[in-house]
């Protein structure tokens, strides 16, 4: 993203691609663009080179061609920038340079006022174009690269140039380098007016949006933010001008030092003193009368503007009037028709009157019957009141009955939820307990298994003590019927005995195991 010339890189959104530097309040293109694309090498390709002057500006902005502003140029804005730059600058000393001189029209203009003037153009087709068609010394820029002698320049122009510049600080920083200590240079750039969104402009149809051309206009000052980066080069005096396209432009001089305007007989003075200064005041003087003609034609147009106006709300009113009157008119006749509807009906009851007066007993009748209907029409009404209050009340009994209901109805509901939570509880006892069967019967079948096994185990032993005892016997038998030395028999003896009794010992524990 682009960075503001003023160094600031956060952006309040505006339309597509630009955003208002949240700093100084610039407009800016936030696409960046390659500094070299701006410099015109071949005048067949370049993005301002020769197709610049002949075809874009005439196609995608509907503006003249280069060809048509050489001529239109000189009888307006020219004439309009020399007048202003005349106020501060007498030409007989004055060397001025136009950036972005174009055509060169200007140069050529400010030529014949008096000034020592050059132009400074980018494309080579447009300098030998400028320097044909009007005879003016124009370099091929850009300024940056030009050897000019610093503080030798009383005036720089630079028209719709400010805009386009990828670094304008920079680049106006070398014009004030340029200019003499008392110099000053002429700008004249759209103006960006904050405080109003993209939508805002857009709603209004502000014929500033014109001036946001993606990859063209690169900066679009506002009056605080243009004096703001003067001052910060060093010019701190500027003075604003009316501009001619004063719907989106601004116009303006900037100096190093205090700007002093000349008396307008002193311009004349030094424009008199050479011929060719005579035919630019004279130009100056048709200029001026021009614009008083066109002044005259605007206040014309305004007071012709003013009186349609003023017929139209006349002729409204007009009909507004008409409107009232054919009111009116129905109002009367439709009270006159009430008037004589109202004499009808007053002879009617006077008929009856007449009438009511020759027959009193007819009358009395015709009192006495309608004061019956009457009662009977009030009895109605009573009874149709305690029909009402009596279907009111059941209604009320009927109310206070579905809200009993209602009532029972939930505790019913809360009745079976706790009786299923219930169940549910008892479904998981039940499955516990069957868990628990289930696993008292696996250990019964694995105690049974284990007592047969000790029972097995128990047969066994017994029979290895009888057969122990069988030999014990047969043991005995044997030294019985042996003669052997008295003391062997008598050891061998003990340890008969001790193993009989280690025998015997070992059958009993078997058979407590057992038991």
């Amino acid at each position: 993203m682009r960075a503001c010339w003023c160094g600031n890189t956060d952006y309040q959104p505006f339309g597509p691609n630009y955003g208002e530097c949240t700093v100084c309040g610039t407009l800016v293109y936030l696409l960046e663009m390659p500094p070299e694309k701006l410099l015109v090498h071949d005048d067949e390709s370049d993005f301002y080179g020769k197709n610049y002057w002949l075809e874009r500006q005439k196609d995608e902005f509907g503006t003249a061609d280069i060809f048509s502003r050489a001529r239109t140029d000189l009888t307006e804005r020219n004439l309009h920038w020399l007048k202003t730059l005349l106020k501060y600058r007498s030409p007989s000393d004055g060397k001025a340079l136009e950036l972005g001189c174009s055509h060169g029209s200007f140069v050529a203009l400010m030529r014949m006022a008096g000034f020592d003037a050059s132009g400074v153009e980018l494309s080579p087709w447009v300098v030998d174009f400028a320097q044909k068609t009007f005879g003016v010394p124009i370099s091929l820029g850009p300024i940056e690269n030009l050897d000019i002698t610093p503080g030798s320049l009383d005036v720089v122009v630079a028209m719709d140039v400010l805009e386009h510049l990828p670094d304008p600080a920079t680049t106006m920083g070398r014009c004030l380098e340029l200019l003499k200590p008392d110099g000053l240079l002429l700008v004249q750039t759209p103006q960006f007016v904050g405080g109003a969104s993209y939508e805002e402009f857009v709603a209004g149809k502000n014929r500033f949006l014109e001036m946001l051309i993606p990859e063209e206009h690169i900066y679009l000052f506002t009056r605080e933010s243009v004096t703001r980066m003067f001052r910060g080069l060093g010019a701190g005096f500027i003075h604003f001008e009316p501009a001619i396209f004063a719907h989106y432009d601004m116009f303006f001089v900037v100096s190093r030092t205090h700007l002093t305007c000349r008396p307008t007989d002193v311009v004349s003075t030094a424009l008199e003193s050479r011929p060719v200064g005579r035919m630019t005041l004279a130009l100056l003087d048709l200029r001026e009368r021009e614009l008083a003609s066109e002044s005259d034609r605007i206040a014309r147009g305004e007071q012709i503007d003013e009186l349609t106006r003023l017929l139209k709300e006349a002729e409204t009113d007009r009909a507004a009037r008409g409107q009232q009157l054919e009111i009116l008119a129905r109002r009367l006749n439709e009270s006159e028709e009430d008037r004589s509807a109202r004499g009808e009906q007053l002879k009617t009851l006077t008929d009856l009157l007449n009438k009511a007066q020759e027959d009193p007993t007819r009358f009395a009748e015709q009192i006495a019957t309608l004061h019956g209907l009457l009662k009977e029409a009030e009895e109605d009404r009573t009874a149709r009141g305690e029909h009402v209050e009596t279907l009111t009340r059941m209604l009320k009994e009927a109310e206070e009955d579905r809200n009993a209901r209602g009532e029972h109805v939930e505790t019913l509901a809360r009745m079976l939820n706790e009786s299923e939570a219930d169940r549910a509880a008892r479904g998981e006892q039940l499955e516990r307990l069957t868990e628990m069967l289930r696993a008292y019967e696996e250990d019964r079948s694995t105690m049974t298994a284990q007592m047969s096994a000790l029972e097995t185990a128990l047969s066994r032993s017994v029979g290895d003590c009888a057969a122990q005892k069988a030999q014990l016997d047969e043991v005995r038998r044997f030294f019985h019927h042996r003669a052997i030395h008295a003391v062997v028999k008598v050891a061998g003896g003990e340890q008969f005995r001790a193993l009989e009794k280690l025998i015997e010992n070992g059958a009993e524990d078997r058979i407590d195991e057992r038991n």
